[in-house]
């Protein structure tokens, strides 16, 4: 959860942990340092032993991370197809080694230092830039953190980044490095080109022998999807609502119980200045009062229009008492005197009023109505669960108990793991990730436990066939190989006849009289990147035109295979690159951060093997969910 603060706050973990993780994985590895031994403890560098509490609590954190970001539960045997069970491993070793030369070290940080980098934390800043002691107490709260595990871990980040700071802080970027990827990065060239495509006669005829060793080698593309024929029986809210009675009355009541919900505050949009002194704030108030315009005054004290507007505010959310006051006493176009506030002394003006609103019960009759019956249809989704259940007991078969509760029933026919028939097109399944997974790890007449919809409903599913994957047969599949045969020998002939344009170019014929020998049009392109693609030229032409030097002669076949592109390359002239630019700062900032990362890593690799690193396997193996090996 400190991943969050610790971006907010710009700190050394969130510009350097996934960084760090990966280059210091994929420098030294974590495989030798597993030596399995029989006490409690998951790992130990140095002195510095590692709990399997400890592992746990991080790996799960991750997990959830990870899950978070992908939108989707990842499993243990996901995580570790992902690497992220090594990631884990390689960041707790990683983060022992610094502690164990920490305290080698003696270092430690004031309570000073820990309280500034609290207050100066956005994450715990109010709309007017100031510390919230209560915000900081609720932030902590919502993830799971108190005062005390919180200072606690910044302090343990502060000592690790004054030990991790010796390797990557101040990397200077040697010039001919950042020259290169200047270069690498802006150098431009324009091309001139034209299409080259083979005649009928340069593609050969395939012999059936032909097709049969080409189908023979590709067995993997003439190969149909294993495919399960599934029954599948739901309930979501939704399917019960409608049948859901709601009296007039019961929408009356509920919209009084709920009024407030129905109830749009007052907005005001403020603009706002604030000042150091009451005299100086009075100075400008007269400015404004005698006709200067408020942004134009703040844009020359320093601020943007962003930082002076506060847009659409309730009085509820100005911190501030005073300030949200005299928001709220003014007319719109009203510039109040100076406010001397808990925070600071400003001056406000409203620009414009939002008046409140309470929505009356026929404006909301419908919805609340919808959302009464979607409420109670979800109280009624463990009743219908549980008479599903007890007919399932009873070998009642889905298509009876779909038709006798009122609840959708499907027959699947076929469908593979993607979630295609066998035409190719998508099939519709409710939560079709989780079915299909699900579906596809069951068996034919196994009683597959219901599975949770997203929209608190059910879904039961019985696999009813399988049919296994299978080569499908030479001769069913005969026109698709020759046309993939052909395919390949007319991208082949392509290549082979731009090669030889491009070496006839080379010996001196020019390109227009080469497109003039192909009945071709020469095209112009100008100011191409490498990192750049268009509907000209793709990525694979892009790289070809920057292989060669200026005047160059190059070719690179048409995203379809049917054609290919014969080149000429004209370098772009590049400006030196400016010391003093911002991109040569940005230049510098990535790579440094780039080469320290690297020099991290190494560091940390040192530190390791000179404290030593020992691992119990099978501890590992349970945290992760592994079978230990």
């Amino acid at each position: 959860m400190l991943d969050v603060f610790r971006r907010a706050a710009k700190g050394w973990t969130a510009k350097i942990l996934m960084g760090l993780l990966v280059v210091s994985f994929g420098i030294w590895g974590i495989a030798d340092v597993f030596r399995g031994f029989t006490t409690g403890e998951l790992a130990r560098v140095g002195s510095r032993k590692i709990s399997v509490d400890e592992a746990q609590n991080l790996y799960r954190e991750r997990l959830r991370f990870y899950s978070q970001q992908t939108g989707k539960a990842i499993t243990p045997e996901e995580a570790r197809r992902l690497g992220i069970d090594r990631l884990v491993l390689s960041e707790l070793l990683r983060d022992a080694a610094l502690d164990e030369e920490a305290a080698r070290l003696k270092l430690a940080v004031s309570d000073q230092q820990i309280a500034n980098d609290i207050r100066q934390n956005p994450a715990f800043q109010n709309s007017q830039g100031q510390f919230d002691p209560n915000l900081f107490r609720q932030v902590l709260e919502r993830n799971g953190f108190n005062e005390q595990l919180y200072v606690a871990s910044l302090r343990r980040d502060f000592v690790r980044q004054a030990v991790s700071g010796v390797a990557q802080d101040d990397v200077t970027v040697p010039k001919p490095l950042a020259n290169g990827l200047y270069r690498y990065r802006n150098e431009q060239r324009n091309a001139r080109y034209f299409t080259a495509r083979p005649s009928a006669q340069e593609v050969p005829t395939p012999s059936d022998q032909d097709l049969k060793t080409y189908y023979d080698e590709h067995p993997q593309a003439y190969t149909a999807p294993e495919y399960r024929s599934l029954a599948l029986l739901s309930v979501e809210p939704k399917d019960l609502a409608s049948k859901v009675e709601i009296s007039d009355s019961d929408i009356a009541q509920a919209y009084e119980a709920r009024k407030s919900e129905f109830y749009t505050p007052e907005t005001r949009t403020i603009l706002q200045m604030t000042f150091p002194t009451l005299e100086e704030a009075r100075k400008v108030r007269d400015r404004l009062a005698a006709g200067e315009d408020f942004l134009a005054v703040a844009r020359e004290r320093g601020m943007t229009e962003q930082d002076a507007t506060l847009p659409d505010r309730t009085k509820d959310s100005i911190p501030d008492e005073a300030l949200a006051g005299a928001a709220f006493s003014l007319k719109e176009g009203d510039i109040s005197q100076p406010v001397e506030g808990s925070l600071a002394i400003s001056v406000i003006k409203v620009t414009r009023i939002t008046p409140a609103k309470q929505a009356t019960l026929d404006e909301v009759r419908t919805p609340l109505k919808s959302q009464l019956q979607l409420d109670k249809a979800r109280e009624q989704i463990e009743t219908v669960y549980n008479s599903v259940e007890d007919a399932r007991a009873a070998q009642e078969p889905f298509e009876q108990i779909g038709q006798r509760l009122g609840l959708p029933f499907r027959l699947i026919q076929a469908v593979d793991s993607s979630g295609l028939d066998k035409a190719g097109k998508p099939v519709d399944i409710p939560d079709k990730e989780e079915v299909l997974k699900q579906a596809f790890a069951s068996d034919p007449g196994v009683d597959n436990d219901a599975l949770p919809t997203k929209s608190d409903g059910y879904v039961w599913y019985d696999v009813r066939e399988v049919t296994p994957s299978a080569l499908k047969p030479f001769e069913t599949m005969k026109a698709q190989v020759a046309a993939d045969w052909t395919a390949l020998k007319t991208r082949e002939a392509a290549i082979e006849k731009a090669r030889k344009i491009v070496e006839r170019a080379r010996n001196g014929v020019t390109l227009d009289a080469l497109a003039q020998e192909n009945q071709a049009e020469v095209k112009s392109i100008s100011g191409v990147k490498r990192d750049e693609t268009n509907p000209d030229l793709d990525e694979q032409a892009i790289s070809a035109l920057f292989s060669v030097p200026d005047g160059g002669f190059a070719s690179a076949p048409d995203r379809d295979g049917r054609a290919a592109k014969v080149m000429q390359a004209q370098v772009v002239p590049l400006a030196p690159l400016e010391p003093s630019s911002s991109e040569a700062k940005s230049i510098s900032q990535s790579m440094g951060q780039a080469i320290g990362s690297e020099f991290l890593a190494a560091y940390v690799t040192n530190l390791e093997k000179e404290l030593g690193v020992t691992v119990d396997a099978k501890l590992w193996s349970q945290v992760t969910g592994a079978n230990a090996e």
